[in-house]
């Protein structure tokens, strides 16, 4: 078991009060992953995490009105931390999304079709956006945790923090994939589904081998997605004309 966190010094702090309420915060959300890897949602207690943080019940009450309140603040900063952390990967690897490939790449020249050729066509995009997640995800195991289990077992309280995140994520795997249109980003609804979906049973059995099997399933997934014709232009297939009323 991890242990506690130690305690800012008592009295009056050199720090301004807003340093000390976002290390109080920090502290008490990083207590409430460590608790939930360890107990979940259900077992866990205000009496918990308040020991495993460091801080007073009087400092903790003064943040959050519940436990309910404090997992949906933690949610909230451990998707925005995972998110940064993702894109931080994506830029040491001097990927990101809506990076075009340069001409050549652009006309897939060297054969087969640009998202296959480009270094940085969509597809090898998408595959190193989803491998910075998942190592991500595989670093920090509590947080992970928080975000993809323990937001089922906190109940409808998390869905107003959940949502604009999730469209956030949405738009990034729209980016990454070039698709601008309604029913393209759909489809990259579901694709994010289907991640979250294989995601969350991996951190839920705690399992690196079946993440990572996850992220050979997801790009299999995207390629064939993409080959059909339900991201972009189908190789050597030609475009319907659109349907009339």
């Amino acid at each position: 078991m991890t242990a506690p966190q130690r305690k800012l010094p008592r009295g009056r702090s050199a720090l301004p009060v807003d340093q000390v309420e976002a290390l109080q915060r920090g502290r008490v959300y990083t207590a409430m992953a460590q608790v939930l890897a360890e107990r979940g949602y259900a077992a866990a207690t205000v009496e918990d995490v308040i020991r495993r943080a460091g801080v007073s019940r009087q400092t903790f009450y003064r943040y959050f009105d519940s436990k309910a309140d404090c997992f949906a603040a933690a949610y909230q900063a451990a998707g925005e931390s995972l998110l940064a952390r993702v894109l931080e990967r994506l830029a040491a690897s001097g990927s990101g999304p809506g990076v075009d490939g340069g001409a050549d790449a652009a006309a897939g020249t060297g054969g087969g079709t640009a998202a296959d050729t480009a270094v940085d066509g969509p597809l090898p995009r998408f595959e190193r956006l989803i491998s910075a997640y998942l190592s991500t995800l595989a670093a920090d195991w509590p947080t992970a945790r928080l975000c993809l289990v323990e937001a089922f077992a906190a109940g409808p309280g998390v869905l107003p923090v959940r949502a604009p995140l999730y469209d956030t994520v949405v738009e990034l795997v729209a980016e990454t994939l070039g698709v601008a249109d309604a029913e393209g980003r759909l489809v990259c609804r579901m694709i994010l589904a289907a991640t979250t979906a294989l995601a969350t049973s991996a951190v839920a059995d705690g399992d690196q081998a079946q993440l990572d099997a996850a992220g050979i399933e997801l790009n299999g997934y995207v390629r064939r997605l993409w080959e059909g014709g339900l991201l972009g232009p189908a190789p050597d297939r030609p475009q319907r004309p659109p349907s009339h009323p």
